[in-house]
């Protein structure tokens, strides 16, 4: 188990870590002056979450921000979970309801973040490690540049590590509370991004069943208890969207709907000198649009099917560009294939370029350190699963989607926490945290 330190200890170890979260806040409230307002003419993420938060504080529920801007309609909409755009309706809530509340208030979610990898850091390794992976994942720019621009990737990074933490804590400590936290967290990540359910498969069912090397009637007992919390927390939304849509939504519309964005002529790299090649396209949907003559008929669900056909077609007639294709997307999603590219294209997102081009180096540093951090783990008995399934969990999203510089924050997570093992190994001092049982 891990190793737990004597309470003055403990107390110390929590006024550091508190002081690296201030950092951290510091930081992305210091990126809002170099970011431009938010355009709410403009259809986008960002804008979606920022309208959508607001308007369900003014009791239209999850209504397409879209629509009700262009005719003033509340027609239910689920383009994205939910987690994301209650998080921005709590300030919405007691009036602050601007781009620039809910952008600090991300930045909150951002800085918890941190407070969470470095709790997961400690898990693993010891107080310094921990200390150490708060302390970068404070200055790591992907994760600080992506915060106060209004994506959900700070706050759904926060919920993997609570849910690796959790899953860490309910294979070393038998009994339902554990595994039940470790399934609720993950229910809380697909809630935030849709590809957080695979932590599910991928993470906390392998860590409670093989804690002992093969399952036992204590093991299935806890997986069933993480497996009925996972179901309870998605479960209102789930029934939501069972009961609005035509065809079930179990977490969003655009795990369909992104089909069309990255199966057409340039996301195969057949247009534009193979510039998109692996990444997405949206412009393609707005001629497809255009030769029909608008929208497909019906609800958000037999519009987002609708969209998914032509997506799967498209993929069906190409299927022998599908291994280049796929090789890009995954090189994409690892930064090894055309990375200052992928950094260009985080302007889409809002990104500075020089950010995204210093994450670049960053990013390989990071990985450079993350390898003997893996190998220390193994070698001490810890656990290395949860970092082995983040690593599956952004490949396998790659493949399904497409390969973007966003969808890579659960292996930034992972690459944090595993270059601040490796730091701490080789600084001098380390004291070995305490460990009875096998690796994972």
């Amino acid at each position: 188990m891990s190793n737990v330190p004597a309470a003055p200890s403990s107390r110390r170890w929590a006024v550091l870590l508190g002081a690296i979260v201030l950092l951290a806040f510091g930081v992305r409230l210091w990126t809002l002056r170099s970011i431009p307002p938010l355009d709410t003419a403009v259809r986008s993420d960002p804008v979606y979450y920022h309208v959508q938060a607001n308007m369900v504080v003014d009791g239209r529920g999850f209504s397409d921000p879209f629509l009700q801007a262009a005719d003033g309609s509340d027609v239910p909409a689920a383009v994205h979970p939910p987690l994301y755009t209650l998080w921005l309706a709590v300030p919405s809530a007691i009036g602050l309801d601007t781009p620039l509340a809910h952008r600090i208030w991300s930045c909150v979610a951002g800085a918890l973040t941190v407070a969470m990898i470095g709790v997961l850091g400690r898990e693993v390794a010891g107080d310094r490690a921990g200390l150490l992976a708060a302390g970068f994942a404070a200055l790591y720019p992907p994760l600080w540049s992506i915060d106060a621009l209004l994506w959900p990737e700070g706050l759904f990074t926060g919920l993997v590590a609570l849910s690796c933490w959790a899953a860490i804590r309910a294979r070393g400590t038998p009994g339902w509370r554990w595994a039940a936290l470790a399934g609720g967290a993950v229910a809380l990540t697909a809630l935030t991004r849709g590809e957080g359910i695979g932590l599910a498969a991928l993470l906390v069912a392998p860590m409670i069943l093989f804690r002992t090397g093969r399952p036992h009637a204590r093991e299935w007992r806890d997986l069933g208890a993480a497996a009925l919390a996972c179901v309870l927390v998605l479960a209102p939304w789930m029934v939501r969207n069972a009961v609005t849509f035509e065809h079930f939504v179990p977490l969003s519309t655009n795990s369909d709907e992104v089909f069309v964005y990255a199966n057409n002529p340039w996301a195969y790299g057949d247009e534009a000198d193979g510039k998109f090649l692996g990444f997405w396209y949206f412009p393609w949907q707005e001629q497809l649009r255009a030769e029909m003559g608008g929208d497909p008929p019906g609800d958000a669900s037999e519009k987002a099917r609708f969209w998914r056909e032509q997506g799967i077609d498209y993929a069906r007639d190409h299927a022998d560009q599908l291994p280049k294709v796929i090789a890009a997307r995954v090189g994409r999603a690892w930064n090894v294939y055309a990375p200052f590219e992928n950094a260009r294209f985080d302007q889409i997102d809002g990104k500075t370029l020089w950010v995204s081009q210093l994450s670049v180096f960053v990013w390989y540093a990071g990985l450079a350190l993350a390898i003997p951090g893996i190998v220390i783990l193994r070698r001490r008995g810890a656990p290395v699963l949860p970092f082995v399934a983040l690593a599956v969990l952004l490949t396998v999203t790659s493949i399904y989607a497409y390969g973007h510089n966003r969808f890579r924050t659960p292996m930034d997570l992972a690459v944090i926490v595993l270059a601040a093992v490796a730091v701490d190994q080789f600084l001098p001092g380390r004291v070995a945290p305490a460990r009875d049982e096998e690796p994972a």
